[in-house]
């Protein structure tokens, strides 16, 4: 019965997610994700980079956000962001694609707190950082 559950959330979300202008501008895509854990990723354009031509941090940072947020969302709950920290370590340049990993450190009744990963294609983290978000009372499946 949970799978079942789990299923329809992620469906439910996936549609959301490719009816969202922002997110399908950025062209973020969810790989894998599931109560817990996801892997997205996100297409390099030039569109997307700053002056120097490395994917923009700001864009970075909605990317980690959107998919820590979405996975966050798997327990069954809509969630918002309270917090985000996202630590820049080596440019996202001269790669085709970039990656985010989200985990989930902790889940409680009210807050959800999510360790984020971004890799290039080599598997090398670009980006560390961790994000909380507030479960809200709002359903993705009404009863």
């Amino acid at each position: 019965m949970k799978e079942d559950r789990q299923s329809q959330i992620k469906k439910i979300l996936e549609k959301t997610m490719a009816e969202n202008s922002y997110i399908k501008f950025l062209g973020i895509e969810m790989m894998e994700f599931e109560d817990g854990y996801s892997l997205a990723r996100m297409k390099y354009r030039k569109e997307l980079a700053n002056p120097y031509g490395m994917l923009h941090g700001g864009c970075l940072y909605s990317f980690a956000d959107i998919a820590a947020g979405t996975t966050a969302c798997m327990c069954g709950n809509y969630v918002t962001t309270v917090s985000g920290t996202l630590n820049f370590l080596l440019p996202a340049v001269e790669t085709e694609y970039v990656f985010c990993e989200s985990t989930r450190l902790r889940q409680g009744k009210h807050l959800a707190v999510f360790d984020v990963k971004i890799k290039d294609e080599n598997n090398q983290i670009l980006d560390s950082g961790e994000f909380t978000f507030f479960v809200m009372d709002q359903l993705v499946i009404l009863d």
